[in-house]
């Protein structure tokens, strides 16, 4: 509009000349740019005015590396415009503006690192073909939720903490715990039913997998100083790798930085988007975590972003990270990740 205004002047001033020194001619020019003045200002903005610019997708989650559809839809009004340019997001190129006056187009855009994004805003910028002036469009951002990429875990099966630990694990399970039962699923074997709790709360509630005798493989997801951004991507890859991998055996737990208790995670999945979700928007956490009592796991997965410097876990277990310790065996692997059994002194089999 400044342009405008500027043009506006100069026109003025040449009609002025032309009547001050009786100059005709002058009248061309400065009605020629007092036209220009008024008249692309107002095509621009008549033109822009019922112009509507959206930036949606059908979907509000996706794995890292997957193509994402966005749908960029259009609408103007009856006067075309002048001159547009329409960028579907920032930093991306200029696409051609739908033939129709309510048009769509299709685009897609892949994402490779996990965590909370937001796409656009896509910008629609309406010009006359003289450049005097513009008047930008754009669309909300619409938040998309990238998550960690399962992957194949090339391990057959993974061994269970000698005998020794399992029958302490045992014992320590003589008491069942109340976040082993969970409500009665509808079709399950009655036997699962917990019939002490039903007499007392007059609830059906059945056994978990670990009030049946044995604690389920734990996985640990240790976030504090990693070794870098792209570490604890792998690392978060390869937590949610072996959760599926172990819930399709029979089930798991999982322990997040920062929390007390372990998630279930269960052979159907069923809480699993909920959990694959918040490993999506894991950041690099301050401590390790506290295992205590989760020591008598029948397998513990203790999954790290650290160094291959970094002090390892007293206890017997999986190590699994990207950075392998030196001179210890690598039993499987997993989303770039190395799994080494510890003898639980911190050390393990030698290669």
């Amino acid at each position: 509009m400044r342009r405008a205004r500027e043009l506006g002047l100069a026109g003025a001033l040449l009609c002025a000349l032309a009547v001050l020194l009786g100059t005709p001619a002058l009248n061309v020019p400065g009605i020629a740019l007092l036209l220009g003045a008024i008249v692309a200002p107002a095509w621009v903005a008549l033109s822009a005015a019922r112009a509507t610019l959206t930036l949606c997708s059908a979907v509000a989650m996706a794995y890292e590396g997957e193509s994402v559809a966005l749908t960029l839809e259009l609408r103007r009004g009856r006067l075309p415009f002048p001159d547009a340019q329409l960028i579907p997001w920032p930093g991306a190129a200029a696409v051609a503006l739908p033939s129709a006056r309510r048009g769509a187009l299709e685009l897609s855009a892949v994402l490779t690192r996990r965590g909370l994004h937001s796409l656009g805003p896509a910008r629609l910028r309406v010009a006359d073909p003289l450049g005097i002036c513009a008047r930008e469009l754009t669309s909300a951002r619409h938040e998309l939720l990238v998550l960690p990429r399962i992957h194949p875990v090339n391990a057959p099966s993974l061994a269970p903490r000698d005998a020794r630990d399992t029958a302490m694990g045992r014992a320590r399970q003589s008491v069942l715990e109340l976040d082993a039962l969970r409500p009665y699923t509808l079709g399950g074997a009655s036997s699962r039913i917990h019939w002490p709790t039903v007499a007392r709360t007059g609830a059906l509630m059945e056994r978990g997998v670990s009030a049946e005798g044995q604690e389920p493989s734990l996985v640990v997801l240790d976030a504090s100083d990693p070794a870098g951004e792209d570490s604890l991507d792998q690392a978060l890859r390869a937590v949610a790798s072996l959760c599926v991998h172990l819930a399709r055996r029979g089930g798991c737990r999982l322990l997040l930085p920062g929390e007390r208790r372990a998630a279930v995670v269960e052979p159907d999945l069923r809480g699993w988007p909920t959990l694959h979700a918040r490993l999506a928007l894991v950041h690099p956490s301050s401590s390790p975590p506290r295992l205590g009592q989760r020591l008598a796991a029948r397998t513990i997965l203790y999954v790290t972003a650290a160094g291959a410097g970094a002090p390892a876990l007293r206890g017997r277990c999986y190590r699994v990270g990207p950075h392998a310790l030196v001179g210890v065996a690598v039993a499987f692997t997993v989303a770039g990740c190395s799994a080494q059994l510890l003898d639980g002194t911190g050390r393990g089999r030698l290669r």
